[in-house]
């Protein structure tokens, strides 16, 4: 089950986040070295839900699909501090529009991927995407995917 189906469905105003964030392995000297896991654990952060709107621009219109936005930086006590910093600085869920045929989790515009809900019905989702940064990798440098799994409640 779509957990995000049933939220957005219903206009749910507000929801909670948990997730954890698995940057990709490092090569190390002795072979591949498992980074930190960035987390936010329960409760995780509170997403705030939008409906979609029609917004224009002299003649031409567009529509923003509805979606869930964190509400603000995360409580000090639930979020994961990274080189002094938060990892997690944004989130946001967007329902499926004719730019998205699914339902999109963006992280920090960085990150953007479909999740995957569990086959069992519970509301725990897993995604996996390249980090889209500014800077191109180096033509022999291949960018690895990161990994988030996650719970979406209410």
């Amino acid at each position: 089950m779509n957990w995000l189906a049933e939220y957005f469905s219903r206009r749910t105003p507000v929801v909670n986040m948990s997730m954890w964030a698995y940057p990709p392995l490092l090569l190390g000297p002795e072979g591949p070295v498992a980074q930190q896991p960035h987390c936010l654990p329960y409760p995780g952060v509170e997403l705030v839900f939008s409906p979609g709107e029609a917004v224009r621009r002299g003649a031409h219109s567009d529509e923003l699909p509805a979606r869930y936005d964190m509400r603000g930086p995360a409580a000090p006590q639930a979020r994961e501090m990274a080189h002094g910093r938060a990892f997690f600085q944004s989130i946001e869920i967007f329902a499926p529009s004719r730019y998205n045929r699914d339902f999109l989790i963006r992280v920090n515009d960085a990150f953007a991927f479909v999740p995957v809900f569990s086959a069992d019905g519970a509301p725990g989702f897993f995604g996996s995407c390249v980090e889209q940064s500014g800077a191109s990798p180096a033509q022999q440098q291949m960018p690895l995917p990161w990994c988030f799994r996650g719970y979406v409640s209410i």
